[in-house]
Order: structure tokens, then C-alpha cells, then sequence
């Protein structure tokens, strides 16, 4: 039987499936990665256009299918996230009528009462605890405490409901999936980036994505703070655009020459526009351009540590940078300058996962859609009745060929044989001589 995880991430640049199974011992196996492009049909997290993310899923899931062969996908998880998705801090209280052993029961029934508090106007995806106070005293974990009074500290997870309601229009009803599970992308993100160690010390992952950047901040293995910038990537690429350039070519000056800090170079730059003309790009003025913005989106993120009550001594595990604008030039050294004294790093997953040869190399590109799987727990596929491959995961077998029946004729068994089929050639000769030997025959006769 083939049990495989499916998940897909539905973000502002591309929209990415991946499909993987846990092996005997409980670890993941990423089996396959498939991505297509996708630029204005989400944005800052929302399905903008829904027949586009329609045929994209579509697509995507058809090479996932091939890869994975024979098992079919039959249900998914969706990562949620965007400029909506933020954490608001919650209390809910009970007493009991003498000293009582706390139960799960009771944490579950405090989880539902914080639930309750939030407005209907809001989607609740996710409450995560943040401690325990029992009679007083501080409690990282309730069950099995006993006390009289309990307050209950939750991070409620929230965003606009129009997230979910598209993310169904596309999958539930267009591509008639089921949905396994919606989970947050920045907590499932954390979880297989942020080793425990960093969490307990403090530090603040950033993901820097096209159109967004969230970022979560961690103390004593708890989060602290969840918010999402409406700015990314892509104002850096809007900003170049004012080269007098489209955006295709931006994009590709970005990437190619421009640096978040450090330009020293006053150098000019060719670049290849799109009508084939050869134009020298001011590498001073990009430079003016990119570090601007770079500075603007990283004096944002410093406001939300300071936002959260953290101080930057508090944070001794520091930043963790990852998602594909924190790939441009000098943007490390930018951080550097910007938080003094804090150590920076690049993040990558740090639990033991594993990747077939073809995705091995690659799989740090796509953190967000791996930790979505690893997040994952039901199986999303199912093996067609008809299939005449029983094995648990798509392994090449040698296929025995059938021997072809051979009938030998011998003499004795002439007459079992079947007669040759004669062509319409072969009968019409037949007749023409039946005809000829038939006129001789009455030549003779006469």
C-alpha cells in the first residue's frame, strides 16, 4: 500500500506541491517537489484569481501523480499564511472547588474557551499555548498539576476568512480535493528550521518572501510574537522598475547585480532588455535603490522584535534568515550592521529529513512546502483497485515477460493445423485458373 503525505504552498512567486512518505523509523522522505511560476494570482498570501490557482494545482498534482505512480492523490494540506495571518495574545481562567488534579479534559476545555473569545469576523487557524499559571505559579506543561485556580496563556492564530474561502474555491470545489488539513506556514516553518536549543535561548525567524515578510520570535521554547509585513522581494523589484525598466528586467537586474549593502563598484552594468536592445544600468543608482528598500523592510522587521517586549540581549540564538529575497547580495551584512551584536545565519532544515537523489540538492529552495509535509499526518493517497503494483513505494520492478505459445506441426497432426488465410489476390487467381482449366476442358470435349 502507498501512503503518501501531499501538501502544497500557494505563494506569491510560485505555487509548489510536494508528496513524501515517513519511513519504518518515523522520519521523512520527500519524494517529490513540483513548482510552477505564478505571479498576481496570489498575492500577500490570498488566491487573487482562482481559475489560475485552479489549473496550477491541477498541473502540479498530475506530475506529483507521476512521480509518486501508481498511488493517486486524494486529499491535501494547505500552508496559510499572508499579510492577514498574525498571533493575539489570549487568557482564559477556571477554578476548581478544591485542590484538583489538572487533566487533558481541562486544558481542552480552556483551548475552547479561548476560542470562543475571538471575533466571528475572524478564521481562527491555530491556538498555541504559552504557559500555565496554577495557584500562583508558573507552569510550562498543566497536565498532572494540582491546584484550585488555572489561567491559561494562548497565542490565537488568526486571519481573514476570504483566505480559506478561496483556498476552497480552487481545491475543494474546482479540483474536487478534499483538504486534510490547512496548517500555518510560519509555525510549521519554525518547527523544521529553529533547532529547541535556539528556541529556548530567544531568536527571531524572518522569512523575507515576493511580497511579504513574517516574523516569528521565540523565548523559553514558546512564541512570543507572529506578525507579517506587507512588503518583500518584489518592492525591491518595483523600485528598480523606476530604471525605466518592465518588470521581467528588474527582476533579472536583482537577482544579477543588485546588493542590499557593500556596493563599492562604480562600474556600469549591460543589460539585455526585451526588445533586444543593449542598455547600461547605473550600478550607483541601483545600488541607491536596492539598499533603500533592503533598509526600509529591515527597520520594519526590527520594530516587531521591539513591538513583542524583546530586547536584543534577549535573543541570544539571534536571526534566522530565510526565503528567496533573503538570497540577495549583502542582505546578511545588511542584518549584521542593522542588529549589532546579534548573531545572523542563513536557515536550513535542521531535522532529519531525507529527499530522493532528484530533490536532494534542492531542497532547501522549498523549506516552506518540506515543513508542510512534515506537519502532515494522514495519508493523501490511495492506490487504484486495478493496479497491478502491490508495493509500498514505487520501486522499478523487473517485469517477467509472458512466453509466447508455441504450436509445432508434425506430420501426424497436419490436419490440426489451421488453414492459411489466403489473401483476395490468391482467390481471384484461384478463379481465373478454375475459369481457364474449365475452357479447356470443353475445347476437348469438342
Amino acid at each position: 500500500m502507498s501512503e503518501y503525505i501531499v501538501a502544497f504552498e500557494l505563494g506569491s512567486s510560485k505555487i509548489v506541491g510536494a508528496a513524501g512518505y515517513r519511513d519504518e523509523n518515523g522520519m521523512l522522505v520527500v519524494s517529490a517537489i513540483e513548482s510552477i511560476n505564478a505571479t498576481n494570482i496570489v498575492k500577500r498570501g490570498c488566491v487573487q484569481n482562482v481559475d489560475e490557482v485552479y489549473a496550477c494545482i491541477n498541473k502540479i498534482k498530475m506530475m506529483l501523480e507521476n512521480r509518486i505512480a501508481p498511488a493517486k492523490i486524494s486529499k491535501v494540506y494547505v500552508g496559510v499564511g499572508g499579510i492577514s495571518v498574525s498571533a493575539e495574545d489570549k487568557v482564559a481562567k477556571r477554578s476548581f472547588h478544591e485542590d484538583s488534579i489538572i487533566k487533558q479534559a481541562h486544558v481542552q476545555k480552556l483551548k475552547e474557551e479561548c476560542r470562543a473569545m475571538l471575533p466571528s469576523a475572524t478564521d481562527t487557524l491555530d491556538i498555541v499555548s504559552t504557559g500555565y499559571i496554577i495557584d500562583g505559579r508558573a507552569e510550562r506543561n498543566a497536565i498532572g498539576v494540582t491546584g484550585t485556580t488555572i489561567e491559561a496563556h494562548y497565542k490565537a492564530i488568526t486571519a481573514k476568512p476570504l483566505i480559506r474561502k478561496n483556498i476552497d474555491r480552487c481545491i475543494i470545489e474546482r479540483s474536487k480535493l478534499p483538504i486534510a488539513g490547512y496548517i500555518t506556514t510560519a509555525l510549521a516553518t519554525a518547527d523544521v528550521v529553529l533547532t529547541k536549543e535556539e528556541r529556548m535561548l530567544g531568536c527571531a525567524l524572518v522569512d523575507f518572501g515576493a511580497e511579504t515578510t513574517t516574523v516569528s520570535v521565540y523565548k523559553n521554547d514558546t512564541l512570543v510574537l507572529l506578525e507579517t509585513l506587507p512588503m518583500g522581494g518584489r518592492n525591491i523589484t518595483r523600485d528598480i522598475m523606476s530604471l525605466n525598466l518592465v518588470y521581467t528586467e528588474a527582476e533579472h537586474l536583482k537577482i544579477s547585480s543588485g546588493m542590499a549593502s557593500g556596493f563599492k563598484s562604480e562600474n556600469n552594468v549591460g543589460l539585455k532588455l526585451e526588445s533586444n536592445t543593449l542598455v547600461e544600468i547605473d550600478l550607483a543608482k541601483l545600488s541607491s535603490v536596492v539598499e533603500a528598500r533592503s533598509e526600509e523592510i529591515i527597520a520594519n522587521v526590527e520594530a516587531q522584535i521591539k513591538r513583542a517586549g524583546i530586547e536584543r540581549k534577549d535573543l541570544t540564538a539571534g536571526l534566522v534568515v530565510i526565503g528567496a529575497a533573503a538570497k540577495l547580495r549583502g542582505w546578511i551584512e545588511l542584518l549584521e550592521e542593522r542588529f549589532v551584536g546579534m548573531k545572523v545565519r542563513v536557515g536550513c532544515l535542521n531535522k532529519d529529513i531525507q529527499a530522493v537523489e532528484k530533490e536532494f540538492s534542492q531542497i532547501n529552495d522549498y523549506i516552506q512546502a518540506i515543513a508542510l509535509l512534515n506537519a502532515g499526518k494522514e495519508d493523501c493517497t490511495k492506490t487504484p483497485a486495478n493496479s497491478t503494483v502491490a508495493v509500498e513505494r514505487p520501486v522499478p520492478q523487473p517485469v517477467e515477460e509472458e512466453e509466447e505459445e508455441i504450436i509445432v506441426i508434425t506430420p501426424e497432426k497436419k490436419e490440426e493445423a489451421k488453414p492459411k488465410r489466403r489473401g483476395l489476390f490468391d482467390r481471384i487467381k484461384d478463379k481465373f485458373g478454375k475459369i481457364i482449366e474449365e475452357g479447356e476442358d470443353d475445347d476437348n470435349d469438342n
